[in-house]
């Protein structure tokens, strides 16, 4: 069960994007992303920490979504272009 999990580790595709370094990306950037939306809207709210944390905690599905359609659309990218 844990050999299967760490196979469809190695083998997915989404690791060869950006020349391997989509992991540590991922890692790096989307937690900058919602520090930003929290920012932007602790600034927008007048400096309440609720509101801004309620609506950024709104935000995580649909960024965490546009994320996958994105790495989606890269990696069919990247499968059209080794076909041809």
């Amino acid at each position: 069960m844990v050999g299967e999990i760490v196979d469809k580790i190695i083998t997915n595709p989404a690791n060869d994007l950006f020349g391997g370094y989509y992991p540590f990306l991922r890692r790096v950037v989307l937690p900058l992303v919602f520090i930003l939306i929290f920012g932007i809207l602790f600034e927008l709210s007048g400096g309440r920490i609720a509101v801004a944390a309620i609506i950024t905690g709104f935000s995580l599905g649909p960024i965490l979504l546009l994320e996958r359609w994105i790495l989606i659309q890269l990696i069919n990218r990247r499968t059209l272009e080794n076909q041809s």
